[in-house]
């Protein structure tokens, strides 16, 4: 199996020195989709932001190894972070109206996404609509004018169109109702079908990495505490792991 992501001993710290994240270890296979879970402020959106090259001073980050098929992520300069995001890296953030211009149409912001990708941008955009099930008159309005859900399929469209190898998707349900939900997660799963793109989904809902994953990392005050499947979490040897698995049992017993 190829290994798509390497990450070995990355450690994030604060202006004042302080370790935020504390020598997280993974690997994340070519086309692997793969949960990060973790109580809020344990670290997972940092982890994404220096995955993404996104830490800004006085954050600074460091690794033994944080290679992408094999480059050496570390050695890439601010215009190469450029060139790589969006493209062979995609992220889709909890606030998706944060990832779009305010004053440019949808279509337009897709159109734009369908050129870098050098495709046909009037067929790549309304079969990118088509699969996350977007009505085409969508494509006509401004972010401002369609709902949070709409947006996070807005960006999956986007990635559609760019076809990355690597797809961040950091708590992209949070604040859904459970409908909307669910069909974002099934816009998610169409696309990393027609992408083989890797999936790397960071939540606290472990019911959300559930549907998308079948391995998961367990993350706690900064620091990787479990790598298992999802279905061993409640065997973990690690009692923060066994805690969340055994909250969403009870919770899905009382529903």
């Amino acid at each position: 199996m190829v290994t798509g992501l390497e990450v070995k001993s990355l450690s994030v710290l604060s202006g004042r020195g302080e370790p935020l994240l504390d020598r997280v270890s993974f690997n994340l296979a070519q086309g692997e989709r793969i949960g990060l879970i973790g109580a809020s402020g344990s670290g997972k959106s940092l982890t994404a932001g220096a995955l993404c090259g996104l830490l800004r001073p006085p954050l600074s980050a460091r690794a033994m190894a944080l290679r992408f098929y094999g480059n050496d992520m570390q050695a890439l300069t601010p215009r190469a972070w450029r060139a790589l995001r969006g493209t062979t890296i995609f992220q889709i953030f909890q606030s998706p109206g944060t990832a779009l211009n305010p004053a440019r149409k949808v279509g337009a912001q897709l159109v734009e996404a369908a050129v870098t990708a050098r495709g046909c941008p009037v067929r790549d955009v309304a079969d990118a609509l088509k699969r996350v099930a977007l009505d085409p008159e969508v494509a006509r309005k401004f972010p401002y004018q369609i709902s949070g859900g709409m947006k996070q399929r807005v960006l999956i469209a986007m990635a559609l169109l760019l076809r990355p190898r690597l797809l961040i998707a950091d708590e992209p349900t949070t604040g859904l109702d459970v409908l909307t939900e669910h069909e974002v997660l099934e816009t998610l799963a169409t696309m990393l079908d027609a992408t083989g793109a890797a999936l790397l989904f960071i939540s606290h809902d472990l019911r959300a990495v559930r549907r998308v994953a079948t391995r998961t990392l367990v993350m706690e005050a900064g620091q990787i505490v479990e790598d298992t499947a999802i279905s061993a979490l409640s065997t973990s040897r690690h009692s923060g792991a066994r805690a969340l698995a055994n909250a969403v049992e009870t919770l899905e017993g009382r529903c």
